[in-house]
Formats: C-alpha cells, structure tokens, sequence
C-alpha cells in the first residue's frame, strides 16, 4: 500500500470516528470522505445510540456559512470584526472545559494533581464517552490542553449543573459584549453537568464575542477592559473576576500547552506569535461546528480572539483558519 493509500485510508477512520462518537447516523461517501484532512481531534464527544443518535437526527442542520473571526485589543478594549458582524453559531463544544476546570479547581473539588487514566473511552450513567486517542495518565492541565472527555466526564461527578452554571455567570456566559447581546443561556439547571461541561447542551450557546471574552478573562487574569467597536462609546466598565492564582496559572498553562502538543499545535507550530489557545467542536446535524479562541502573546497578552467554522471539526476546519488569519495580520 502507497503511503498516499494509507494517508486516506487513516483519514476516513478518523472521520468515521468522529462520526461515530456523535452518534450522527450514517457516513459521508468514501469518495467524499478522502478529501477531508486529518481529523486529528480529540474534541469528539462519544453519545451512545440511544441518545446521541436520536439527537443527531433531530438536529436542525445550519447551511455551511464563512468562518467567524473577532479579534480584541486587551490594552485598550477595541473590537475588530475583519469578517463581518456575524457572532458565530452552534453549541461552544470544548472551549466550555475552561469553565470547568476554572470551577472543579478554585471549589477544590479535585486535586490539582488528581490524575484520571484515559484509556481512550469511558462508560457512565448508560453512556460512552471517547476520546480519539488514550491519553494515559491525565491530569487537569493536560487535559485542558489534550481536550481530554474522559478526564472531564469523569471530573463533571464532582460538579453540579448548578455550580457549572454560576461559573459561567462567572465567565460573563449570560451577559452581553461589545453591545452584543449574549447567546442563549439557560434560565436553570437542566440536565447533567457533562453536557454543559463538554459544551453540548443545546439551551448554552453563547455568541462568539462572549467565547473571546472568556478566554480574555484567563489571558488578563479576571481584568479585561471595556470590549467595545470602534463606533462605540469607550467608557464602560471593565470585566473583573477574582480567583485564586493556581486556578489562573492552571487555565493559562493548560492553553498554553494545547498550542505545543495538544489541539492546538498546528496553530502556530513555529511559536511565532507565542499563543495560548483553547479548541471545541460540536455537532451541526450530520456536520461540525468547531471553534478555537485565545490570546497572545503569553508574556504580556495584548490581543484575545475567537473563530467559528461550519466547515468541520476544530482540526480539520478551526485551527487552519484561524492560523491563516493570525499568521497574515501584522500585530502591534
């Protein structure tokens, strides 16, 4: 077999898999399949038949749209929307692990150094949850940085719907930005805390300023100035939120790693802009939405951003197009 053959052929594995673990019913032609790129992403999240199916079926499928990308001065709170007004769309996925961790940590639910053994799949509650790779021994850093559903569903035990829900608060998941409203938010706990956790509950789906704003948060350390366009009054308050130092250098360091060896290492893989960066992906019907948001550089923040692709999983779609926008831009 030429290594071309055995390129495609792990190509269309990976997308069956991650076709698979969403519980999305049945799989795009072989021929389609083997122009996709390598779905290398841990972000999947694995439904079993008897909901996860159900779900995919019933989902209302958007039409593809052109990526959403937002950018944000965090020295002097300018908003800069180079594609456009649109605010993104669809369930955040992944990126929703920042506030988990943020949570699980500063409530010392778990450990600093609880390590859970991923061994590529879990099963609770009735339900199997994947991770595209075992990952091993996993702690809350790397699993922030690795994406890793295991670690987090297991974690998600520890922390209610409701706590998860005011950590969002938190995270300004209810409040609007930039003169945006905010996304959808749910009026109360609804559900088990893994959907909220792996961001696949359909009642959060914050907008993409509001996602750009939380990584900010992590980025500043819970000081980010007034967002605002530049048509817009500059004179609003600041967004602060205090936590403990470790839970910040937790957060930092997690996204940090995500851009050398975890999801996010094909963002910037010649560390030229010293990005820090968190990934998500989420089901869109028989498709993806996928995300990827963070700041830079990690010495001093001076810029936050966030994009959002209908074009596949963060890997396959996110990650490459945000690389081509931050990557083309001369940065101040």
């Amino acid at each position: 077999m030429s290594s071309d053959d055995s390129q495609t052929r792990n190509s269309i594995g990976r997308r069956r898999f991650l076709k698979s673990i969403f519980g999305l019913g049945t799989l795009l032609d072989d021929a389609v399949e083997a122009k996709t790129h390598d779905a290398n992403s841990s972000d999947a999240i694995a439904h079993n038949k008897k909901s996860g199916s159900a779900a995919g079926r019933r989902a209302k499928e958007t039409p593809p749209y052109p990526p959403v990308f937002i950018w944000a001065d965090l020295k002097n709170g300018n908003v800069g929307f180079p594609t456009g007004l649109e605010l993104g769309r669809g369930m955040p996925g992944s990126t929703m692990k920042l506030i988990a961790a943020a949570a699980l940590h500063e409530e010392a639910l778990i450990s600093p150094n609880q390590i859970y053994e991923c061994s590529g799949h879990i099963t609770l509650h009735n339900e199997t949850f994947n991770c595209l790779h075992a990952h091993g021994r996993v702690n809350l850093t790397h699993a922030i940085a690795k994406s890793c559903n295991v670690f987090f569903v297991q974690a998600a035990e520890k922390l209610h719907t409701t706590m998860f829900l005011d950590y969002a608060r938190k995270f300004g998941m209810d409040q609007p930005v930039a003169g945006r409203k905010s996304g959808r938010f749910p009026a109360g706990a609804n559900g088990p805390s893994y959907r909220y956790v792996l961001g696949l509950a359909e009642d959060m789906q914050p907008s993409a300023l509001q996602i750009l704003r939380m990584s900010a948060i992590v980025g500043t350390m819970g000081d980010v100035p007034f967002l605002h366009s530049a048509e817009d009054p500059d004179d609003g308050n600041r967004f602060r939120l205090q936590l403990s130092e470790g839970t910040w250098h937790r957060l930092q360091q997690g996204m940090q790693l995500a851009c050398t060896e975890g999801t996010a290492q094909k963002l910037d893989p010649e560390n030229k802009l010293h990005i820090a960066a968190k990934t998500g992906t989420a089901p869109n019907g028989s498709k993806f939405t996928s995300w990827i948001t963070g700041y830079f550089p990690i010495e001093d923040p001076k810029h936050a951003f966030v994009l959002n692709s209908s074009a596949g999983n963060s890997q396959e779609a996110a990650v490459p197009q945000a690389h081509k926008f931050l990557l083309s831009t001369t940065w101040p």
